[in-house]
């Protein structure tokens, strides 16, 4: 099995976390595709859920919730590999 299979079986819902604070509970960390990248690279960024998703939204206009994972190493692997797939 390769790296991305891997991770994407350790995705988890939205749905399997709440609020709380400004973060999660259980703690997630998402994986976000933004409309454009400065550069020309990293169009995919990560971090806490869903504080960075609004920081990207305040950045970029927008962005895409891609997955969800309940450890920072993972949604890191994730956001590595989708930013070697970009074009």
């Amino acid at each position: 099995m390769d790296l991305k299979k891997a991770l994407e079986q350790k995705t988890i819902s939205p749905h399997a976390v709440r609020p709380d604070g400004a973060l999660t509970s259980p703690r997630s960390y998402g994986v976000y595709k933004v409309p454009f990248s400065v550069g020309g690279s990293r169009q995919v960024r990560y971090g806490n859920h869903p504080v960075r998703m609004t920081e990207l939204e305040r950045e970029f206009g927008s962005c895409q919730l891609c997955h969800l994972f309940l450890h920072r190493e993972d949604a890191a692997a994730m956001a590595e590999l989708l930013n070697g797939e970009a074009p």
